[in-house]
């Protein structure tokens, strides 16, 4: 009898539909906590890119061509939009997040770029005009549909289309917990999930991995528990706080003060050709 097949499209739905933020009282989300939340993110992301380069930015940056176009999907703050705007003619930074834009526009500013044009709208949402190359840096986690959304950037670059998605360690403590609680391994969309429904739906994907992983840390096991069960995604249930904790408890290794997690920061690229041939990019 031959195993069954995985429904990859189905996987990713499900992953991307699991609740992302512990619902708030009515009134707590208000635009101050959006605008704290941005800029939590940005001083996060500042850090990050302090201590280590990101070599699939650096990749998209060596192959983007001199004049082209840039279409950057769930922009943020402006992590890739601000050096791809250095190289290209423009960059259209599409963000639904008006915190994140705002911080973006700030960036800009700092660094004296005229050619980036904002656009604040989901993907799904969004009207824009091809561009020569379309990139989404980690934002495509919250889509059920990702081929639809991979068609829409297909529709709108020219030449090549970029997604830099997250690659779970299959070692890893999340990987070990989802197994146990939702019986595979996958705690949230990811590359191999999402590489395997774009294949099955005839998108054929080039791959650069990203070497090494960048640790995750927490500061005490407390601390660790809540950043498990956020990842988890099981909302308001103690139902998994003891198999949580014992897990983490043999699994997290005590390092200069504070406990290091086998998982991490660790993504691909994924990327292919689109090589339209309407309007000014007809060859």
């Amino acid at each position: 009898m031959l195993p069954e097949e995985t429904d990859w499209s189905a996987l990713w739905r499900e992953l991307a539909n699991r609740p992302r933020i512990k619902p708030t009282a009515a009134g707590k989300k208000g635009s101050f906590e959006r605008k704290e939340r941005a800029q939590q993110f940005e001083v996060r992301t500042k850090k990050r890119n302090e201590e280590r380069k990101d070599p699939l930015l650096e990749y998209v940056l060596n192959d983007l061509k001199p004049g082209e176009t840039v279409l950057d999907i769930g922009a943020g703050t402006g992590r890739w939009t601000v050096p791809l705007a250095k190289k290209a003619s423009q960059v259209t930074a599409v963000e639904p997040s008006a915190a994140m834009l705002d911080i973006l526009k700030e960036n800009a500013k700092e660094v004296g770029l005229t050619n980036v044009e904002i656009i604040q709208s989901t993907w799904e949402a969004a009207r824009v005009t091809p561009h020569d190359i379309a990139v989404c840096a980690h934002a495509m986690y919250q889509t059920p549909d990702i081929v639809a959304f991979a068609r829409q950037m297909e529709a709108n670059a020219a030449r090549r289309c970029y997604l830099a998605i997250r690659l779970i360690p299959v070692d890893g403590v999340m990987a070990e917990l989802s197994r146990k609680i939702y019986g595979n391994l996958n705690d949230s969309p990811n590359f191999i999930v999402g590489y395997n429904t774009l294949y099955l739906a005839g998108i054929y994907t080039n791959v650069l991995l990203e070497e090494g992983t960048f640790h995750w840390t927490s500061p005490d096991m407390g601390s660790a528990v809540d950043m498990a069960r956020r990842h988890l995604y099981v909302g308001d249930s103690t139902q998994y706080d003891s198999l949580i904790r014992e897990t983490l408890e043999k699994r997290l290794v005590p390092k200069d003060s504070v406990y290091q997690w086998p998982d991490g920061m660790r993504s691909a690229l994924i990327w292919w050709d689109t090589h339209l041939k309407e309007g000014k990019f007809a060859e």
